[in-house]
């Protein structure tokens, strides 16, 4: 037989259910929101953002010990530890990371709420994060900033180069905007091309494959630059070169195009790479341009801007996407 009752304890502030079943009592506790100091919440969204106390604390605006005594009470509210540490920083428990989607949800219907209905950059202060692959900070970026330090002044821009899955950070709101390869994701998100590119080669002056046509078998035969974010040795070069019975040398791997030129400037490698970055190697750098004997891939010749759909209406998120249209369209000639 089950007899339900309920009980309030006004000092713990939650109410207690009490549920009788086949001889024994279960307690459920049950947390009463009009008690509950929602600045926990956004120290609890903070730490599953950054994973460590130090930056969480930054985040916010607190000091570590006020974030580490938020920390203790939301522990003892919830009943649950919420985070361990580990050598590699925080780890959510279970329950911490099921709560993570939803807290973060409201926190930021919440924000929506408060910035009103309008945004003038003139006067705004605050930050955008944009999560995108690294070579969009060297092509893209500068252009933007020119336009944001005109525009809005008291704007901040952070570029992150995930080291999760991309939806992750948009979930999350641990970034605004998302610039990548991506034309068709879950209907939570809005995609829109951004601008389209082919990949090329570049090199330096003197390489012996300067004033040669860039054929298949000269392009296998010489010795190889690879960008490589996540530290792989290869990628969809070698995938297309293996189905026409050929392989490469790939003699030196990076994960990023910042410092690539300085690579081609002093050895005889080729780097394959889009064609923004390509071009803006030959017209700063001085670098030598050719086309890629490969074709592109259709999945990689867009590049997507894509958001949050229940941002969509958003008047900062609104300024900035267009903003990047506006960016991406240059970059895109």
């Amino acid at each position: 037989m089950v007899q339900p009752c309920a009980a309030f304890d006004p000092y713990m502030a939650q109410a207690t259910s009490i549920l009788k079943l086949n001889g024994r009592t279960f307690y459920i506790h049950i947390m009463n929101l009009r008690s509950l100091d929602l600045n926990l919440l956004v120290a609890f969204d903070a730490l599953m953002r950054e994973r460590n106390v130090t930056r969480a604390a930054r985040a916010i605006g607190l000091s570590q010990p006020a974030f580490s005594n938020a920390l203790t009470r939301l522990r003892e509210r919830l009943g649950d530890e919420l985070f361990i540490r580990t050598p590699d920083g925080m780890r959510p428990t279970a329950w911490a990371l099921e709560l993570s989607g939803p807290v973060s949800t409201a926190l930021s219907e919440i924000q929506i709420a408060l910035d009103g209905a309008s945004f003038d950059p003139a006067t705004a202060t605050r930050l955008f994060t944009i999560a995108t692959p690294d070579y969009a900070t060297i092509t893209l970026f500068p252009k933007l900033m020119q336009r944001i330090k005109k525009e809005a002044p008291g704007v901040t821009l952070q570029a992150i180069t995930p080291s999760l899955h991309y939806g992750e950070y948009l979930d999350n709101q641990r970034a605004d905007v998302a610039l990548l390869a991506w034309p068709d994701p879950p209907d939570r998100f809005v995609s829109e091309p951004l601008f389209e590119e082919k990949w090329v080669c570049a090199m330096r002056p003197g390489h012996p494959m300067v004033g040669k046509k860039p054929t298949l078998d000269r392009y296998a035969s010489v010795e190889h630059l690879l960008v490589s974010p996540a530290g792989k040795r290869r990628n969809w070069v070698d995938d297309a070169l293996a189905e026409r019975g050929r392989t490469r040398r790939v003699a030196y791997t990076m994960p990023t195009y910042g410092g690539a030129a300085l690579i081609l400037e002093a050895t005889d490698l080729v780097v394959t790479c889009p064609g923004s970055v390509g071009h803006l190697f030959g017209n700063r750098l001085g670098m030598m341009v050719s086309s890629c004997p490969l074709e592109t891939p259709m999945s990689l010749r867009s590049v997507d801007m894509v958001w949050h759909a229940r941002l969509g209406n958003h008047p900062a998120q609104k300024w900035l996407r267009g903003l990047l249209r506006e960016v991406g369209a240059e970059v895109g000639k």
